[in-house]
Parts: C-alpha cells; structure tokens; sequence
C-alpha cells in the first residue's frame, strides 16, 4: 500500500472515532438531560468542560436548544454507522499496515524491548496479557 492508501486508511480510522465520539455525547448528553434540570440549568465551569466530549462542548458554545441537539443526535448516529460500515471495510488493510510496522518496529529491538512494546501495545488495549 502506498502512502496515500496509508493516509486513506488512518483518515477513515480518525474519521470513525470522531463519529463514535460524537455518538457517545450525543447519547450522554441526552440522557443527562432527562434525567437532569431541565430548568435554571447552569452551564459547566472549566474543570467540568474538560471532562466533556467535543461534541459537547460545541453544543455548549454554540448554546444549542434542546430542539437542535435532539435534531443532531440522529445524524451523529447515523455518522457513526456508516462510518463503522467504512471501516469494516477498510479494516483487514488497516490491520496489514500495523501489523507491518509493528513488525518493522520488532526487528529494531532487542528481545527485552520487545517484550516491554508488546506490553505496552497490550495496555493501550485494555488488556493484561502479554503477546508471546
């Protein structure tokens, strides 16, 4: 694959975690406000701010009514599935480039090292186990 095909792919993998992250806030925020004030509502502080998604925050800077947050919140969920159809298309070529570079990046190591990147590689998963 060529350089463009690389930047093709991580574009699509940047692309489908946006959508997904905005479909998570979008979800949130909905359900927040259900559930919360609906009324006298006071917009977050800047601690709070950073703990919210950037869909979020554009909702708050942009001061968005319920009205038009609940008109988004479909399109973003929409965004995120037809992102995730892309992506699934994309995915087995996605995989080849990785596993191409880790396999590169490997033989540049000594074997400690690479027992700590495979580690590390794990834990950026969420995972405990070590690749043998």
């Amino acid at each position: 694959m060529g350089t463009q095909g690389v930047r093709v792919a991580l574009l699509l993998l940047v692309t489908f975690a946006a959508g997904a992250a905005a479909g998570i806030a979008i979800d949130r925020r909905m359900v927040a406000t259900q559930s919360g004030p609906q009324s006298g509502e006071v917009r977050p502080d800047r601690r709070e701010r950073g703990r919210q998604t950037t869909i979020e925050r554009f909702a708050d800077e942009l001061e968005l009514t319920e009205e038009q947050r609940e008109l988004i919140a479909p399109i973003l969920v929409d965004t995120r599935a037809r992102m995730s159809e892309v992506f699934d298309r994309v995915r087995p070529e996605y995989d080849m480039v990785v596993d191409s570079a880790r396999g590169r990046i490997e033989a540049l190591l000594t074997p400690e090292q690479i027992r700590m990147y495979r580690q590390l590689l794990d834990e950026r998963r969420g995972g405990s186990q070590e690749d043998s």
